[in-house]
């Protein structure tokens, strides 16, 4: 009969352990959105997959070369495709502020490439207001050559500077 006793009481605790739901640590000042992610990074990462946190909020990067055509800030269909998941996301939280910062290669003339990047951040937020995103939540800026992530002095490189990148503002 004791013996009995006690696999019945081992038994319950090892059911108790192993029904234990996972505890779920959220640092001081986080906001959990119903993702269970801190705001809404797992929802963006979906989409965009180099999507990160960074200090100002959620930062990814699309392509210029798949933005716009050459020398040109008229978007491209695949990039209104792109756009149209960024539409979405901003209208499931109308909470949201996000920076549009345009970025060229070091190629040809610094004026122009800081004017193009301009016109191409400009061209986005147009966009994205055109989808319903408020245009007061959209602010821009056309950095030119000015913050590579890569070396200019390669295709590959110039390739990865001539970007446009979001950021989802904390």
């Amino acid at each position: 009969m004791k013996k009995l006793l006690v696999l019945s009481f081992l038994a319950g605790v090892f059911t108790l352990n192993a029904c234990k739901q996972q505890q779920l640590t959220i640092l001081p000042g986080a906001v959990v959105s119903k993702d269970g992610t801190d705001d809404g990074l797992k929802n963006v990462k979906t989409e965009f997959n180099d999507a990160s946190r960074t200090d100002e909020g959620i930062k990814f990067s699309l392509s210029s070369d798949v933005l716009f055509p050459t020398n040109s800030s008229y978007l491209t269909e695949k990039a209104k495709t792109e756009l149209n998941k960024l539409v979405k996301i901003l209208n499931q939280d109308r909470s949201k502020n996000i920076r549009v910062d345009g970025h060229t290669d070091a190629t040809g003339e610094v004026n122009y490439n800081v004017w193009l990047s301009e016109k191409r951040a400009a061209s986005v937020k147009k966009y994205l207001e055109d989808g319903g995103v408020t245009g007061s939540r959209i602010t821009t800026k056309g950095l030119g050559p000015n913050k590579p992530i890569a070396d200019n002095k390669t295709a590959d490189g110039r390739q990865k500077n001539r970007r446009v990148e979001i950021i989802i503002l904390n």
